[in-house]
């Protein structure tokens, strides 16, 4: 089977290098990212400066572009490692709107793109999903993986729109928030308050005090967030199926 890659720019999608839906989604998500109040200003600058790039999956049938245009992706964010690159993956609307429907679909893909990692799992990075230092990765590569689901009626800062969007983040576009860093804490904190004020629930407290590395943090409970501050689960969903 041919390898095929759909790793594109901002300026393909609004030339019509894509489908009618596709440039739908973008304008909404690209709607919500420039807004100046947005709490995450490092995806807003991205977005301004053109370093995000955008890739679609029109249904379950074409779910095989996305590992070979992933790998595409994590190598443009290797060669330029002090841009804050992120990759969003856009669905399909397909009428829907059930958030638990939408959350096991992310989990879902999650499994199947690590069925398809090309590369080893990296052997600094714990493969247990309940180890505080693990997070997923993808061609030898950690990132931050989190849906945008339309279900969202009070994270908005996790809703862009009527469509279902997937966004991954390489680990290495964090640099300068973690706690050891200089001004990481201060970041931290100051995202958190645009957060508060952007959302009609807190930012959720199981998670609020934690960061990556944190003995009691799990990477994974970050990235689907229920809309409302119910208990977080226990058990990774891509624990299923091993031994408890």
């Amino acid at each position: 089977m041919a390898r095929t890659s759909r790793l594109l720019t901002r300026e393909d999608l609004t030339r019509g290098a894509c489908q009618d839906w596709v440039r739908e989604a973008y304008e909404d998500y690209r709607a919500v990212i420039s807004d100046p109040d947005f709490p995450c200003t490092f995806g807003t600058t991205a977005e301004a400066q053109g370093h995000i790039r955008y890739t679609w999956v029109a249904g379950e049938q074409d779910l095989g572009v996305l590992p070979p245009t992933l790998t595409d992706f994590i190598a443009l964010s290797r060669a330029h490692p002090r841009r804050r690159h992120l990759l969003i993956a856009f669905f399909p609307d397909t009428g829907e709107r059930d958030f638990a429907a939408h959350e096991r679909r992310f989990w879902e893909i999650l499994r199947r793109l690590r069925e398809q990692d090309p590369e080893p799992w990296p052997a600094h990075i714990p493969n247990d999903p309940d180890h505080p230092e693990w997070e997923f990765c993808f061609a030898g590569d950690p990132m931050f993986v989190f849906p945008c689901i339309p279900a969202y009626r009070q994270r908005h800062s996790r809703r862009m729109g009527d469509h279902f969007l997937m966004c991954f983040q390489p680990r290495r576009v964090f640099f300068g928030t973690n706690r050891d860093d200089p001004g990481g804490e201060r970041i931290r904190q100051r995202i958190y308050e645009r957060v508060g004020r952007w959302d009609d629930v807190p930012p959720h407290p199981q998670l609020v005090e934690l960061a990556y590395g944190d003995t009691e943090m799990r990477e994974w409970k970050q990235y689907v967030l229920p809309d409302a501050n119910v208990p977080l689960v226990d058990r990774c969903p891509l624990q299923e199926g091993r031994p408890a």
